[in-house]
Order: C-alpha cells, then structure tokens, then sequence
C-alpha cells in the first residue's frame, strides 16, 4: 500500500473508531429506557460492542506500527516485527 494509502486507511479506521465509541455510548444512554427484560440483553450487547471497539483500537494500533515501520525503510526491523505486519 502506498504512503498516501496508509495514511487514509489510518484516518478512516480513527474516524471509524470514534464514530463507533460514540454510538456505543448513545446505546448505552438508551439501557435505561427500556423495560428490564430487555435490559439483561442489551447490555450484553453494549458489551460486545465495546470488546469490538477494542479490536478495532489494537488492529488501528498495530496498522499504525506497520506503517511507521514501512516509513522507516525497515531500519530496525525484526523477524517478529515483519511477521507481525
């Protein structure tokens, strides 16, 4: 992928990210509106989401690894780094 690329990627899963953090907690904010036999499973639900959330925040952090890495011409790279990336 080409610099220009990997830096939209980026951009797009941080907006992606943000975007999804947001509707979670707008998700959320509704738990208590809703009579409590369905409270038990939309908070399963908000839980889910949020582990989601979470992957997504590790995949966008090794993204980022990879991409200063590949910036970096692949000075000081090890076999673990490039099997990881």
């Amino acid at each position: 992928m080409s610099a220009i690329g990997d830096a939209e990627f980026l951009r797009l899963l941080k907006s992606d990210i943000d975007y999804f953090g947001r509707a979670i907690d707008r998700f959320e904010n509704l738990i208590p509106r809703v009579c409590s036999s369905v409270q038990d499973q939309w908070r399963l639900q908000a839980q889910s989401r949020r582990n989601f959330a979470l992957e997504l925040e590790i995949l966008l952090e090794k993204a980022e690894q990879c991409v200063s890495a590949s910036v970096s011409g692949g000075k000081n790279k090890t076999p673990s780094d490039s099997a990881s990336c």
